[in-house]
């Protein structure tokens, strides 16, 4: 039995979205960039396109084929899985247009975009080796944007990454030595190069980190036997400091339960996914109060995949669980439930910068 979730989890979102979509994000430092939306639609994930729009879903143009694309802060770069036939493993497009930049080998790995830093220069990568038999190639990678150099931080399975909110490119990570359930998985600490690493955690059941101001939000798994491990939601201090469980949900048996997705940046605000058999649905955490609640209800599977900077919007992916990429649909939905507003009638996988 291996550890398994349906979604990538622990990436940092700097989004920010509310009634009227704006035209523009501002950043920290006074200035703006457009904002954007990036998804993959298509019949079959082999097929999978990588697409980029407006805020609103607006003035969409195609940017190559691939799966899993990660918008940077900035607006102006789109990381995202290659497509089967591909010879490098992870394309970083320009959201102007022209060729991607490549990384990687497919032959040898697989790449998964899963952070981007707030300043859009650095971008951590998880890497899975395709040898049935040796995890030797798996591990954290950080690609510097600016130079196109590579630094593989970490090696092992990886179980999530996430950038500090604080612009220092410190990365928080979790990793196991291999894929077993028993594996020890525990959070560590680095910057982007590599430098400075040290445990946070050392129970070695502690997976899927997600930085914001308020701390460090993560998952900590109880072992059950003959069944997958049992995640609860826990926040501790960027120093690893005064962990806390935050959620208490019922897990049954063929479910793993809750483990972070992504925080607000503004604080206080948290997107979860409730992971296992056949499941995975969204669900939103006051980190004041600890509340959990299910992020709508009944008809399509919603996924989760960001928050707003402000923390009131929740960015999802309705439908598109276990089907085509392009039976999903992309939709922005307040953090405390209510209507939803469809930014993309067919698609799935949406990252955004808003």
């Amino acid at each position: 039995m291996t550890r398994t979730l349906a979604v990538v989890l622990g990436a940092l979102a700097v989004a920010a979205v509310a009634v009227a979509v704006a035209a523009v994000v501002s950043q920290g430092s006074g200035a703006s960039v457009p904002a954007r939306i990036a998804y993959v639609t298509g019949g079959s994930i082999a097929s999978a396109q990588v697409w980029l729009a407006d805020a609103g879903g607006g003035r969409r143009h195609h940017l190559g084929n691939g799966t899993n694309p990660l918008l940077s802060p900035d607006g102006r770069l789109v990381a995202a899985s290659s497509g089967a036939a591909s010879v490098a493993a992870l394309n970083v497009f320009w959201a102007s247009g022209g060729a991607p930049r490549r990384f990687f080998t497919a032959a040898r790995v697989t790449a998964r975009p899963v952070a981007f830093s707030p300043d859009s220069r650095y971008l951590a990568v998880v890497l899975a080796s395709t040898d049935p038999g040796s995890d030797a190639a798996s591990g954290l990678a950080v690609i510097d944007t600016r130079s196109d150099s590579v630094k593989l931080i970490a090696q092992g399975t990886i179980y999530g990454a996430s950038f500090a909110p604080d612009q220092s490119d410190r990365i928080a990570y979790a990793a196991a030595p291999s894929t077993a359930v028993n594996a020890n998985a525990d959070i560590h600490i680095t910057g982007a190069g590599g430098a400075g690493s040290r445990s946070l955690t050392h129970d070695g059941r502690s997976l899927y980190p997600s930085w914001g101001p308020s701390g460090i939000a993560f998952a900590r798994e109880r072992l059950r036997a003959g069944e997958e491990p049992a995640y609860q939601v826990w926040l501790m201090g960027a120093d690893g400091s005064h962990p806390a469980q935050l959620t208490h949900l019922p897990v049954p048996p063929a479910m793993d339960g809750l483990a972070p997705i992504a925080s607000a940046a503004t604080g206080g605000h948290l997107v979860a996914e409730y992971v296992g058999e056949n499941t995975s649905q969204a669900w939103t955490i006051d980190l004041a109060t600890g509340r959990a609640q299910r992020l709508g209800s009944g008809g399509p599977a919603i996924t989760g995949a960001a928050i707003s900077r402000d923390g009131a919007s929740v960015l999802v992916d309705r439908g598109g669980l276990f089907n085509a990429p392009g039976q999903g649909r992309i939709e922005s939905i307040p953090f405390s439930g209510g209507a939803a507003r469809v930014l993309a009638a067919h698609g799935a996988d949406p990252s955004w910068n808003l």
